[in-house]
């Protein structure tokens, strides 16, 4: 997405049961989202031709 310059970033990472301020636990179940979580561009100026760039990157990538 950022050669198309669409600004992602990963969400809920890392896993919180992971920082060092807080005592570790396994947690495979948040494990495994803070791994696959993406968080799409989304804000009040966002505009709808925006929106369908994103969402044809997006159904694109999936149909590889």
């Amino acid at each position: 997405m950022n050669e198309q310059s669409t600004v992602t970033r990963r969400y809920f990472y890392p896993s919180l049961n992971t920082l060092p301020y807080v005592e570790h636990s396994e947690m495979a179940i948040s494990d495994s989202i803070s791994q696959r979580i993406l968080c799409l561009p989304l804000y009040v100026g966002l505009e709808k031709l925006q929106m369908e760039q994103i969402c044809k990157i997006i159904y694109d990538k999936l149909r590889c």
